[in-house]
């Protein structure tokens, strides 16, 4: 009698977990239908995964609101330009990585951005891996921020950018991210105007002298040579530096 109540009380608990099993596996695709329109939750998520893989991701478009901002102190500011440049820089960043040359990056770029970059190069070297960036497509460019102190300007571009990125090791194996799946992605690209060089130390970065007796610009903002007087608008554009370029997490968003 022992045994067969054992063996009762085996089967009603297999059967409960059988019922319980089945239970969930209908509560599952009722959520997976509800949420995915699919039966099946995996392929629900694996298809919501490659929707976002081709959805830009959006930006903060503040353009209409420090655009006006910025034309009022430097009337001489070219948006379009800039914003062109913004791209360009960004894709010199990634052939920077790429390739693992600083020498890749554009131009119009300071001193503490190669150091930055070349600061990521050396892990990557450290590390024996190479980072891998294909397939660049920049979707939208805007301003997200205007900010002004004492020695700098700074207009932060925020550029909404879709690309396959991901480490592989010496193998060519994959040891970071998806080689199948896209990523959308949004980066901030810094661009400083150095309205006081003097007191950054960043003379040597901005390498800015006066057209007319050649000593060096310190004091930007002002738009004259301090010893002689003359304008300096017609080299202002070379005050302006990309200082720095940061991918922004999908989680967390600073502003």
């Amino acid at each position: 009698m022992c045994v067969i109540g054992f063996l009762i009380a085996a089967a009603v608990l297999v059967f409960a977990v059988l019922v319980g099993v089945v239970a969930i596996k209908y509560k599952l695709r009722d959520v997976s239908r509800s949420m995915f329109g699919t039966d099946s939750f995996i392929d629900g998520i694996n298809k919501q995964k490659e929707e976002m893989s081709e959805t830009p991701r959006s930006l903060h478009s503040m353009t209409s609101i420090y655009l006006p901002q910025i034309m009022r102190d430097f009337p001489e500011f070219d948006y379009e330009l800039y914003k062109n440049k913004a791209k360009s820089l960004l894709r010199s960043y990634f052939t920077a990585l790429r390739t693992q040359k600083t020498s890749a990056l554009e131009e119009e770029c300071s001193q503490t951005l190669k150091n930055y970059v070349q600061g990521i190069i050396e892990d990557l070297k450290a590390r024996n891996v190479s980072q891998v960036i294909k397939e660049v497509v920049i979707h939208d460019v805007q301003i997200a921020q205007y900010i002004k102190t004492g020695e700098t300007v700074t207009v932060l571009f925020e550029l909404s950018v879709g690309h396959y990125s991901y480490i592989e090791d010496e193998n060519g194996e994959v040891v970071f991210g998806d080689r199948e799946m896209k990523l959308q992605s949004v980066y901030e690209v810094g661009l400083v105007y150095v309205q006081n060089a003097e007191k950054l130390g960043a003379d040597e970065a901005l390498g800015i002298n006066c057209p007319n007796c050649g000593a060096p610009i310190t004091n930007l903002g002002r738009k004259f040579c301090e010893y002689c007087g003359t304008s300096v608008v017609e080299v202002n554009v070379r005050a302006w530096k990309f200082n720095s370029v940061r991918e922004q997490t999908t989680s967390k968003r600073q502003f």
